[in-house]
C-alpha cells in the first residue's frame, strides 16, 4: 500500500447528507402567522354575522311597521261609515251603545259617533293611548275590521274596533265583545290625536288629545285622527331595557263622512 492511498480522505461530497429539522424560531413565527389569519377569518365572520342580524332586525322592524299602520289606517278610514244615507242616519245607523270586552274593560258610544278613545298622548303600555270606531257594514260587502273579517251575516252589522298597546309593547286589537289579539309587536307607545273642529263652523281647527276631545265633549266635532306609533330599536334594546326609535311613525287618516 503506497502512502498516498492511505492518507487519502473522504472528500465533503462523499459524505451522508446531515437532515436539518424547524428550529424553534421559525415555529414560533408561523404559530403567530396562523393565529394572524385565524382572528382576521374569524373577525370577518363576526362582522358579517352581526349585518345579517341587525338587516334582519331591521326587516322584521319595518314589516312590524308596515303592517300596524296599514291595519289601522285601513280600519279607522272606516270609522262612521254606514250603507244606506238615502235611508239612514248615522244616529240611526250606529245607535248608542256600550260595548264590553273579555278584557274587562269597555267602550260606550253615543249614537252616531264613530270614534271615541282614551289617554293624554303621553302614556306607555297599558297606561297609554287606546282608540275605538264603529261602523256599519252590508253581507258580503268586504269592508274589513283590524283582524280581517268580514260582515257574512244575511243584515247589516255594526263593528265595533278597539286598539291599544299592551305591557308587552304589542299593539293589539279587540272586535266587538272579543279578546284582545296581537297585531304587531316592538312598539313602545301609541299617541292619537284627533283633528277637531272646536268652533262649530264645520271644519276641523286644532289637534287635541283624547283626555281634552272628552272633557270638552267633540267627539261629534273629530274630522280626522293622527295616529303616531313610536317602535323599539330592536338592534338596542334588551330584556328589560327598552330603547325606542328616536322618531315616532305618523299616520294621518281622515274619517268617512266627516273630511
Amino acid at each position: 500500500m503506497n502512502r498516498a492511498s492511505a492518507t487519502r480522505r473522504t472528500s465533503p461530497a462523499s459524505l451522508p447528507t446531515r437532515q436539518t429539522g424547524i428550529g424553534l424560531v421559525e415555529l414560533m413565527v408561523a404559530i403567530v402567522i396562523a393565529l394572524f389569519l385565524v382572528l382576521a377569518v374569524a373577525s370577518i365572520y363576526l362582522n358579517v354575522r352581526a349585518t345579517s342580524a341587525a338587516q334582519d332586525n331591521l326587516a322584521q322592524l319595518q314589516d312590524s311597521e308596515r303592517l300596524a299602520l296599514t291595519l289601522i289606517t285601513t280600519t279607522l278610514q272606516s270609522a262612521g261609515y254606514f250603507v244606506d244615507p238615502t235611508k239612514d242616519t248615522a244616529a240611526t245607523a250606529l245607535p248608542a251603545t256600550t260595548v264590553s270586552r273579555e278584557d274587562g274593560g269597555s267602550t260606550a258610544f253615543e249614537a252616531g259617533q264613530p270614534v271615541v278613545g282614551t289617554g293624554d298622548g303621553k302614556g306607555r303600555g297599558s297606561n297609554g293611548d287606546t282608540i275605538a270606531v264603529q261602523y256599519q257594514t252590508a253581507r258580503n260587502d268586504g269592508l274589513m275590521n283590524c283582524l280581517g273579517g268580514t260582515n257574512t251575516t244575511q243584515e247589516t252589522a255594526v263593528f265595533s274596533n278597539y286598539f291599544a298597546v299592551n305591557a308587552n309593547s304589542e299593539l293589539t286589537c279587540t272586535v266587538g265583545n272579543g279578546s284582545p289579539q296581537v297585531l304587531s309587536g316592538n312598539i313602545d307607545r301609541m299617541s292619537v290625536a284627533y283633528g277637531t273642529d272646536t268652533d262649530g263652523d264645520g271644519a276641523l281647527d286644532t289637534y287635541l288629545p283624547a283626555s281634552a276631545v272628552q272633557a270638552a265633549g267633540l267627539w261629534g266635532g273629530v274630522h280626522t285622527v293622527r295616529v303616531s306609533v313610536w317602535f323599539l330599536d330592536t338592534t338596542k334594546s334588551l330584556p328589560g331595557k327598552p330603547v325606542p326609535l328616536a322618531f315616532p311613525v305618523v299616520q294621518t287618516i281622515d274619517l268617512m263622512n266627516r273630511s
